[in-house]
């Protein structure tokens, strides 16, 4: 829900917010878990190896409010790392790259981190191109890079993970600086959040 709202102040308020991003929700890591196990099985010989939903999310028909990403330069997602720790991704379609943002940067190596996210660099060249993307730049052949982003805002303790995936995108979107996500802050951060959910709205 908190991915969610930051779709509705986009759309709410395009003349103040920047339209160059789109914002996926858990659901995107879920489908694509399910394709490249199928993907394994069939050895991709298939005719079509991505599901529909995939498809969809690329071409903007989801999630609610979703935006199609030949329209956009960046995407931002969570993306949980070996069922324990929420982390969100950027998957910049300009150089075709993706960058990490980790809260909790001691709690996994970054060859560990890497290897948990390079499904899906190898997964988003060929659905981009199942989905028909057409981008103002060549898509790479291959595996995308991925790069650990060593300087985000960081967590003290457990918990609140979560939270601070919702922040990096709430920040990004507006091209702040993420020093300025503390973590003396975020029981304040959830204290909005909450009034924002129960308002049914996104408050700037």
């Amino acid at each position: 829900m908190g991915l969610y709202l930051l779709r509705v102040r986009q759309t709410m308020y395009a003349n103040l917010v920047r339209s160059d991003w789109a914002i996926v929700d858990t659901m995107f890591q879920t489908y694509a878990a399910i394709d490249l196990q199928r993907m394994r099985l069939y050895g991709g010989k298939e005719a079509r190896t991505h599901s529909n939903a995939l498809v969809k999310m690329v071409n903007g028909k989801l999630p609610t409010l979703g935006k199609p990403w030949s329209s956009v330069k960046k995407v931002f997602m969570p993306y949980n790392v070996r069922q324990k720790h929420w982390v969100g991704l950027v998957l910049d379609l300009t150089s075709c790259e993706i960058f990490v943002y980790d809260s909790k940067i001691d709690l996994f190596r970054t060859h560990i981190l890497v290897k948990a996210v390079q499904p899906l660099a190898k997964l988003i060249t060929p659905l981009l191109e199942e989905a028909g993307y057409v981008g103002d730049f060549p898509l790479r052949k291959g595996e995308w890079p991925i790069h650990r982003v060593m300087d985000s805002a960081q967590q003290v303790g457990g918990g609140d993970c979560g939270m601070f995936v919702i922040k990096y995108c709430d920040f990004l979107s507006w091209n702040v600086d993420l020093g300025k996500i503390s973590n003396e802050a975020m029981h304040l951060f959830r204290l909005k959040l909450t009034v924002d959910l129960l308002q049914g709205c996104y408050n700037i």
